[in-house]
């Protein structure tokens, strides 16, 4: 099953980078352009952890940095993504978190995505950085993600439990061995080790 998430998250990611690139300047919003990808790395990292969130935003990263109009240092979006994917993991992996402080921290992670960009377009003294447009693009860029993450985190979410469903807590039942019934048993996940 391992092959079918990585084959998701690879389907995830050029399909957020394609309607990043493609459709969402067409709509015309005030400020910034909708970040689907931070939002499709952000919700890769809730259901996939840190590792994998990590590699979903290098991906992610590498893969905006070069499509077409790219006009910035390339990796500089890697480097960004790679952290947010990280973190995504580290607060996300909980089913019984309210679905709105998801949300809610998909907004947060996008913000400090802005102000990562910013902080290292500074840096390393990128023209396209004006820290007069930061404010702007910081508020515009967390009610966006905030907006897609309210429809991309389930969409995800029930993709990705398709492919990756989550191991049974614990089986309650008769345990059998070698053929012989040894009684009532609690059976503790995939291990077969019971009690």
């Amino acid at each position: 099953m391992a092959w079918l998430r990585g084959v998701l998250t690879v389907v995830l990611i050029v399909t957020a980078v394609i309607a990043e690139v493609t459709v969402l300047p067409l709509l015309g919003l005030p400020g910034a352009v909708p970040d689907a990808v931070t939002v499709t790395v952000v919700a890769i990292g809730f259901r996939a952890g840190p590792v994998r969130g990590s590699i979903a935003g290098l991906l992610a990263g590498l893969l905006i940095d070069l499509v077409p109009p790219a006009d910035g240092l390339l990796g500089v979006t890697a480097v960004i993504l790679v952290v947010v994917g990280y973190f995504a993991g580290l607060l996300g992996g909980e089913d019984d978190r309210p679905a709105f402080a998801m949300i809610a921290l998909t907004g947060l992670l996008a913000g400090g995505a802005v102000l990562g960009l910013a902080l290292i377009g500074g840096l390393v003294s990128d023209p396209r950085m004006s820290w007069e447009r930061v404010p702007e693009l910081l508020l515009t860029q967390t009610i966006y993600a905030l907006v897609l993450a309210a429809f991309v985190l389930p969409g995800i979410g029930v993709l990705w439990r398709r492919v990756d469903p989550p191991p049974p807590r614990y089986q309650v039942g008769r345990q059998e061995r070698g053929g012989r019934r040894l009684g009532v048993g609690v059976g503790v996940g995939e291990s077969g080790a019971s009690l």
